[in-house]
């Protein structure tokens, strides 16, 4: 038996033992060359009963280039259209914005602007009744993570009082401060009620850990592939019911270069919902597939065959 006939008959077994219901597994609108509405449909047109979707950029068609909103800049009329847009799905969540922002930028005028970006987003979070935004905690502008962090944990606080307040909640996802321990500890130190944490399969690539573990000719080796899937165990072990998003795909082993489809690379997935079993997790598993605009719905499509099945 091929390996990945193995590891998919094993995750099957997993995820039926685990109860998960079909909503568990979502998509995002990180399709690129789509418009906003031709993305949530191809969405819906898959069968998908969750969706996540991006207060950013635009919502018109842009080649190589994912579509969203600026909520702000929208007429009403419009933003009522994109509430009726994702009626019918189960499950509704937001990735708020981070390219070209700095949050926690020495520079006041430089932090602000960015703080009122991801507000924005956040009340278009609300607005669209989303039940979770992911967060990227974007490193601090011309400051060391020592000396920003009280600024950081302080503002972080806040944006999860104002979810609370909406009935949402923050979900931080990996990728900075790239090691377990800061990482963990950051969240464990925000210490807030509404704002916990989304793991994404490819980001811990840059964590010290695996700079430690491996190196870049040992990545496609099964003691670089056992690293790279023992990192994200260890979030999940420092962390536990305050992991409540997955962002899902695969990743290449020559080259670590992620979001590719689910079967391609060599994410663990058996452990990694037995370990969710475990933890007895009620969050989501939300599909991020990259890939050129012609081909990403079959991505997409294939990757949720993959795991619906199980589902």
């Amino acid at each position: 038996m091929k390996r990945r006939h193995f590891l998919l008959g094993s995750l099957a077994s997993a995820l039926r033992a685990s109860g998960f219901g079909k909503e568990v597994l979502g998509a995002n609108t990180a399709m690129a060359g789509y418009g906003l509405f031709q993305a949530i449909e191809a969405i819906r047109r898959m069968g998908f009963q969750t969706i996540e979707i991006h207060p950013m950029g635009a919502p018109q068609a842009t080649p190589n280039k994912f579509p969203g909103f600026e909520f702000d800049a929208l007429p009403e009329a419009q933003k009522a259209e994109i509430r009726r847009a994702l009626e019918g799905f189960r499950r509704v969540t937001t990735h708020l914005p981070y390219a070209g922002l700095s949050p926690f930028a020495r520079e006041r005028e430089t932090a602000e602007s960015s703080v009122r970006t991801i507000r924005t987003a956040m009340e278009a979070t609300a607005y669209l009744g989303a039940e979770l935004a992911v967060l990227h905690v974007i490193p601090p502008k011309a400051a060391a993570l020592a000396e920003a962090r009280p600024a950081m944990i302080r503002r972080i606080r806040e944006w999860g009082d104002y979810a609370a307040q909406h009935r949402f909640r923050i979900a931080i996802e990996t990728g900075f401060p790239a090691s377990v321990p800061k990482f963990t500890g950051l969240i464990r130190e925000v210490g807030h009620e509404a704002v916990g944490c989304t793991i994404d399969v490819g980001h811990q690539k840059s964590y010290q850990e695996l700079a430690r573990w491996t190196t870049p000719e040992q990545r496609a080796s099964a003691a670089g592939i056992r690293a790279y899937n023992d990192v994200t165990h260890q979030i999940i072990d420092a962390l536990g019911p305050k992991i409540w998003h997955f962002h899902v795909h695969d990743i290449d082993p020559p080259t670590w270069q992620e979001h590719r489809p689910v079967g391609t690379g060599f994410v663990d997935y058996p452990r990694l919902i037995t370990k969710l079993r475990q933890i007895d997790y009620r969050g989501l598993l939300m599909l991020e597939i990259a890939g050129p605009g012609a081909e990403i719905e079959k991505l997409v499509a294939e990757s949720k065959r993959r795991l619906e099945v199980f589902l």
